[in-house]
């Protein structure tokens, strides 16, 4: 009984998760929902390849598809995995598919409770896309402050200059006037471009 509970429990919290995120995991939008349903395949008893083939019918998605396709010409699910492992080139784009080739090789492997091996494989890829997510409206904000901070002192200084014929005179018919333009626009264009870098990188 507890047992039950304790998996309704991390079922409700996972798919409230998956509501929040819902976005496309590197061109496998089903993955976690086939991995999800590849646990559960699992815990009633099926093998994991039985288990791959109903969880890609349900949630068809490049990287399991691909992987179901090799098991189906004859290789075990660990060489499949190594098959794609071997093609699929490294970048933080395929982080994630590499991971979940590694587990499903290591679980087919080892063997065990397979089914919490693969809970723990999407609670991870939840946590990391959550991460991205929220990378992502971080870096959104500070390109926004970085174009209100940017935009801002050119749009008072032309504001000033325009007002007031003083300023206009000491800005634009004095060497110093020059220099402090120079000075201001630089050190401008310099912080937008700093600031660009960071947020990309």
């Amino acid at each position: 009984m507890i047992r039950k509970l304790q998996m309704s429990r991390l079922f409700a919290r996972r798919q409230a998760r998956r509501r929040l995120l819902q976005f496309d995991l590197y061109g496998n939008d089903n993955l976690i929902d086939a991995l999800s349903s590849m646990s559960r395949h699992t815990r009633s008893g099926l093998s994991l390849a039985a288990s791959l083939q109903i969880s890609v019918s349900a949630h068809p998605c490049d990287l399991l598809v691909q992987l179901h396709n090799l098991v189906m010409r004859g290789f075990s699910i660990g060489n499949a995995c190594l098959k794609i492992l071997d093609a699929l080139p490294e970048s933080k784009a395929n982080s994630d598919c590499i991971m979940v080739l590694h587990v499903i090789a290591l679980a087919n492997e080892v063997g065990g409770d397979i089914a919490q091996q693969i809970d723990a494989l999407v609670d991870t890829l939840l946590d990391r896309s959550q991460a991205k997510l929220e990378r992502q409206t971080q870096a959104a904000t500070a390109t926004a402050s970085m174009r209100l901070i940017t935009w801002l002192p050119v749009i008072c200084g032309a504001w000033i200059v325009s007002d007031s014929p003083a300023v206009r005179q000491v800005l634009l018919a004095t060497p110093l006037g020059w220099a402090c333009l120079t000075i201001g626009v630089g050190l401008n264009f310099l912080g937008r471009t700093w600031t660009k870098r960071l947020v990309h990188s």
